[in-house]
């Protein structure tokens, strides 16, 4: 070998030293197996409790998780992984009190800071705390439209009723649906998009999954009203991301933040719609307190499994797994 390439070899061998001297430790741990497997299964076991489960079992997940912390700290990537890494901050961020809350973001920045927890998994915390301050505050005041909400929470009563995994029909799905036509539609065109303030935070959500039940035109009139209301902190921004990406798919472009599963003659199962910008869709969700997209695809598969059916294929996107974590 002559002196150039001898000198080439050289520069090359250093700089990968160099590379991986300052590669953070979490990146590292990437390549390697998780050093406590076992914690990021039972971690696992925890977050889907947490997103399946009725309020005792999550309650019982929550005071795990809690005990996990105080006698560990953070789980690291290295410890059990990304992806369980990642889901018990969204267990702990979803579910703690207000001060245990801002004690794990604070642990999770730290960490994450040197590698050892997804940047994503901070932004989903502090989006989380955010957002439930908001809801928290709406919660405690009395809603001004108590009727509206009444009639909201009737109307989405039945919506859901025809939906139930246990006997799902198509046919009375949609009967359904068409029977709500006119009554959502006057409740926009009187009240515009109601928000936290005049029918709390329950109804303000239920009332967007009766929009993505209704026909395209009246979704477009609701995105930008919802806008305005995720801007003033009187909506959830996952609503928004729910009906922006609907409204994307109905005009067939791609969506922005995965939030649609449709059903095709191609793929007659449930899946990904597209997405724009994929590698960055997680950044996204976790920027308005979404779930990473593929945790959130697969509990919507595991809970409507029937979704897609025997009818004519459709475009299709259920309602999200929970009202927390989104």
């Amino acid at each position: 070998m002559d002196r150039t390439h001898r000198s080439s070899r050289t520069r090359s061998t250093a700089l990968l030293a160099l590379v991986v001297t300052l590669l953070p430790d979490g990146l590292l741990a990437l390549q390697r197996t998780p050093s406590n497997p076992a914690l990021g299964a039972r971690i696992s076991e925890l977050v889907h409790t947490m997103l399946t489960g009725d309020n005792a079992q999550e309650a019982a997940a929550r005071d795990e998780a809690w005990a996990i912390f105080r006698s560990q700290g953070l789980p690291t990537i290295g410890e059990v992984g990304d992806e369980a890494a990642y889901s018990f901050i969204v267990l702990m961020c979803s579910t703690a009190q207000a001060d245990l809350r801002a004690l794990v973001l604070s642990k999770a920045k730290e960490t994450s800071a040197r590698g050892a927890l997804a940047a994503d998994a901070v932004s989903y915390c502090e989006a989380r705390i955010r957002l439930d301050a908001a809801r928290t505050a709406a919660m405690a005041r009395t809603p001004s439209h108590p009727e509206l909400r009444d009639q909201i929470q009737r109307l989405v009563t039945e919506d859901q009723a025809v939906r139930q995994r246990a006997d799902f029909d198509s046919a009375k799905m949609q009967r359904v649906d068409r029977e709500h036509e006119a009554v959502v539609s006057s409740i926009f065109e009187r009240y515009g998009m109601p928000t936290y303030a005049m029918v709390g935070p329950e109804a303000a959500s239920n009332f967007v999954t009766l929009v993505q039940h209704q026909p395209p035109e009246l979704r477009r009139r609701v995105l930008p009203r919802l806008k305005a209301a995720v801007d003033a902190e009187q909506a959830d921004p996952k609503d928004y991301a729910n009906v922006y990406d609907r409204t994307e798919r109905d005009a067939g472009r791609a969506q922005l933040y995965g939030q649609n599963l449709e059903c095709s003659r191609e793929n007659p199962t449930l899946h990904r719609a597209p997405i724009e910008q994929e590698a960055e869709v997680n950044v996204r969700r976790a920027s308005i307190g979404l779930l990473r997209l593929e945790m959130y695809e697969r509990l919507v598969i595991e809970m409507s499994p029937a979704m897609c059916g025997s009818a004519a294929p459709r475009r299709s996107r259920p309602r999200g797994p929970t009202a927390a974590p989104g």
